[in-house]
C-alpha cells in the first residue's frame, strides 16, 4: 500500500509538473502564478503546495526529470563494453533522444535556469557536470587509443554538446525534419567534418 501512495503521489508530482511546464512556456514563468498551476492541474493553491513548496522547486524539477533521464541513460552505455568510437556515437544518440522527448523542458529551463537558488543550482550544476563527464572520458580513452584527433577532449566535449544543446532554439520535434535524420547529419559532421577531402 505504501508504494502504490508513494507512485500515486510522484504521477500527482507530475502532472502538475506538465501543466506548470505548458504554463510556464505559454505565458512566461514570473506571469505564472501558483494559483494559474493549481487551476490547471485541477488543484486549490494548498494542493499544489502539499506536492511541491515554490515556483523554484518546479523549475529545478522541470530541469531534474530530464538530467536524470538522460544520465540514467549514458552511464547504462558508458558500462557496455563496446570500442570508444562506438560508444561515442550511442552516447551522442542518447543526447539527442533526450533533447527529442524534453524539448519544452530544456528551453524552459535553459532561459530560466538564472532564477534557481544558490542551493539548487549548486546540484544542477553537478549533475550536468556529471553528464559531460561521462563524454569527456570516453572521448579521452578514443584519443589516447588513437581512434580521436582531438587535441582536448573536454573543449571538444563543450563544443560538441553546445552544438547539440542549442537545438532547443530551432529543432520543431513535430516538424519535417524527423530526428534519425538529424542524428545521421549531426553524427556525420562530428565524424566527418565538413571539408571534402576526396
Amino acid at each position: 500500500m505504501e508504494d502504490v501512495s508513494k507512485n500515486k503521489e510522484q504521477d500527482r508530482k507530475s502532472e502538475i509538473l506538465d501543466a506548470a511546464l505548458e504554463l510556464f512556456v505559454e505565458k512566461g514563468y514570473h506571469e505564472t502564478t501558483i494559483l494559474d498551476i493549481a487551476n490547471a492541474a485541477g488543484l486549490t493553491k494548498g494542493g499544489v503546495y502539499h506536492y511541491l513548496k515554490s515556483k523554484d522547486e518546479i523549475l529545478y524539477l522541470l530541469h531534474d526529470r530530464f538530467i536524470d533521464e538522460g544520465l540514467r541513460r549514458l552511464k547504462k552505455i558508458e558500462s557496455e563494453p563496446i570500442p570508444p568510437k562506438e560508444k561515442f556515437l550511442k552516447l551522442l544518440k542518447a543526447h539527442l533522444n533526450i533533447i527529442h522527448e524534453y524539448k519544452d523542458d530544456i528551453t524552459f529551463f535553459f532561459k530560466e535556469f538564472d532564477k534557481l537558488p544558490k542551493d539548487k543550482y549548486e546540484i544542477v550544476k553537478k549533475k550536468r557536470d556529471e553528464y559531460e563527464n561521462i563524454f569527456v572520458k570516453v572521448l579521452e580513452e578514443g584519443r589516447v587509443q588513437g581512434v580521436f584527433d582531438v587535441e582536448n577532449s573536454r573543449i571538444a566535449i563543450f563544443y560538441i554538446l553546445g552544438s547539440s544543446n542549442f537545438m532547443y532554439q530551432w529543432y520543431d520535434p513535430n516538424g519535417e525534419l524527423s530526428l534519425d535524420k538529424l542524428e545521421r547529419i549531426y553524427l556525420n559532421i562530428i565524424t566527418n567534418g565538413i571539408l571534402n577531402n576526396a
